[in-house]
């Protein structure tokens, strides 16, 4: 080897370890800004001294934290990549994703700034429930927005649900707009929480389906926690999920779907009989006829009234018990009958949310309904207990019985005879089949032999019923 070779070699050489130099020094720098990130966003605690605290350092100032480790690049990976790793054990949360979803965010804001700055807070939630709606719930975007407000939602319907979540926030002004900003420590949280927990219930009382959603669940649960474990990443992650939840269940490809994977999470006790209510006694009864049903439970009412002798009251109401992550109950109003067989939205007037507890095992002996979400006045929190083997119900003696809500009963006939390529028949109780096309309705093709699918009959009119899909066919006569 000449040395003209070798020193060809060396160059070589110096250039390559300049390279690796210049890379490191790059990525160093990257790492130094995803801690200034972290530490002015204050994403993970709610205070930079907290930061601080939980790193074994202390600290000061809002441009401090990207150099923590001094001289050390090692340190600082290590730091970030270690503070990574926890909040994805407790949220579930990639944070390297999360600040590649507000950058995203940011973006947005400063692109169509005009939108929302020195708008009032109404016009901010309305411009928040617009990209709910078209982004989570699939509306059709329409003339009637204006032309940035439908650049804007075109653009976010390509977005994942991170940057929706993120952005979203800053609207409803509770995260910072900017990696830039000074607002320091997060202060009164539990308010922030509440407002977005409040949006989505705005949100969801357009469908009786969105309002149960699991991790709407555990939003309202997280309210009643201390200040310093809501922070701004757990409220990203429960936004992130709420509008996953409503993805799913708007979406029409997967209602059948859907529908089934809920009832996995469906509980069906053994709750048939007769429960005393906590006023009852001899001499004024107030006990409740429990029945299970196909898909729920029918809890029927009677009680007497201050005054009354020799009458008894009855009320029917359709309750279904769920446990995700938190145990509730669906309760609706017979009333809600009306919406169903119309095909219409449930009004919330017409359901409520309690949370539930069971005594005694699988056979429980106690129940418990507790205020939740959703009260309403004709379903308040009571606890019943079971009624012995051998008690009478007073209806078997000389009371007349008074149905409150008789102008919305109805009848329901399970009464699925077959599914073939083409075709769902449904047979009535005159022994009559019918056959609904499956290219007419969304949904059907995904219909089994297990599905509740039958003949509802309401006043004068009579319904092909496929409760799993909340669908309802006139009869026509």
């Amino acid at each position: 080897m000449n040395r003209n070779d070798k020193t060809v070699k060396m160059v070589d050489k110096r250039d390559e370890t300049q390279a690796i130099m210049s890379k490191a020094a790059a990525d160093d720098e990257a790492m130094k800004e995803k801690l200034n990130a972290v530490f002015r966003l204050r994403l993970l605690y709610n205070s930079g001294e907290e930061l601080w605290r939980h790193i074994g350092k202390s600290g000061g100032g809002n441009n401090s934290f990207g150099r923590v480790g001094g001289k050390d690049a090692f340190l600082r990976k290590a730091v970030y990549h270690e503070l990574e790793r926890e909040w994805y054990d407790k949220t579930g949360i990639i944070l390297n994703g999360l600040l590649d979803a507000y950058a995203q965010a940011t973006k947005f804001m400063e692109r169509y700034k005009p939108m929302h700055e020195d708008e009032e807070e109404g016009v901010r939630i309305e411009c928040c429930e617009q990209i709910v709606n078209v982004c989570i719930f699939d509306d059709e975007i329409t003339d009637k927005q204006g032309a940035k407000m439908r650049e804007l939602l075109l653009r976010l319907q390509e977005e994942d649900t991170y940057c929706l979540a993120v952005l979203l926030l800053m609207l409803l002004g509770v995260l910072p707009s900017s990696f830039e900003t000074r607002q320091g420590d997060a202060r009164q949280m539990k308010v922030k929480y509440d407002q977005v927990y409040n949006f989505f219930l705005r949100v969801c009382h357009r469908n009786i389906l969105f309002v149960q959603t699991p991790r709407m669940t555990l939003f309202h649960k997280a309210l009643k926690e201390s200040e310093e474990k809501l922070t701004r990443i757990r409220l990203v992650k429960f936004t992130a999920d709420v509008l996953c939840n409503l993805s799913i269940l708007a979406s029409a490809e997967q209602i059948a779907e859907n529908g089934r994977r809920v009832q996995w999470d469906q509980l069906y006790p053994d709750l048939d009989g007769y429960w005393l209510g906590e006023q009852h006694s001899e001499q004024c009864p107030d006990y409740w006829r429990v029945e299970e049903l196909a898909t729920s439970y029918q809890f029927c009412h009677y009680f007497q009234k201050e005054g009354e002798v020799g009458k008894l009251h009855q009320q029917e109401f359709t309750v279904s018990f769920y446990s995700n992550g938190e145990d509730y109950a669906c309760v609706q109003h017979p009333r809600s009958v009306l919406q169903w067989l119309n095909n219409e939205k449930l009004s919330k007037d017409d359901i409520t949310y309690p949370h539930f507890v069971f005594w005694g095992g699988e056979k429980p002996t106690k129940i418990a309904f507790e205020s939740f979400m959703m009260d309403v006045s004709w379903f308040r929190p009571m606890q019943l207990v079971r009624a012995k083997e051998d008690w009478v119900s007073p209806v078997e003696k000389d009371f007349e019985v008074i149905d409150d809500y008789e102008e919305y009963s109805y009848s329901f006939y399970l009464g699925l005879e077959a599914i073939t390529p083409t075709h769902i028949l449904v047979k009535d109780e005159g022994g009559e089949s019918h056959h609904v096309p499956l290219s007419k309705y969304e949904g059907l093709r995904s219909c089994t032999l297990d599905d509740p699918i039958g003949i509802i009959t309401f006043r004068d009119k009579r319904y092909i019923a496929f409760d799993n899909l909340m669908l309802y066919i006139p009869i026509e006569t």
